[in-house]
């Protein structure tokens, strides 16, 4: 199974230089929905990581596929030189969908 980032350029050069091989360079939160979506329709895909910035814009859809699916984990990281910015977390909302846990981080 793959792992694959989806993100800003700067976010995106760092995990090809640790050998990350499928990633993706997105410029709008609607790109990134679009490829978000396709990726996950992949059987081959583990795991996409994105931006909390992008996983802020697009909650709706990374909830959607979460539900539907398990696999992608979609996971958010705080963007490469960037304060952090989490509003939504899907690791906490797949917990809380699923457990009807709540966990304050």
């Amino acid at each position: 199974m793959k792992i694959a980032v989806v993100a800003d350029e700067d976010t995106v050069n760092c995990f090809k230089l640790t050998g990350v091989e499928n990633t993706y360079v997105v410029k709008s939160s609607t790109e990134a929905d679009e490829l978000i979506r396709e990726l996950s329709k992949k059987s081959d895909f583990a795991v996409i990581i994105t931006t909390d910035i992008i996983a802020n814009r697009i909650h709706s859809t990374i909830n959607e596929i979460t539900e539907k699916n398990k696999f992608p984990l979609i996971i958010s990281i705080q963007k490469l030189g960037g304060t952090p910015k989490v509003s939504f977390d899907p690791i906490t909302e797949i917990i809380k969908r699923k457990t009807g846990i709540e966990l304050k981080l």
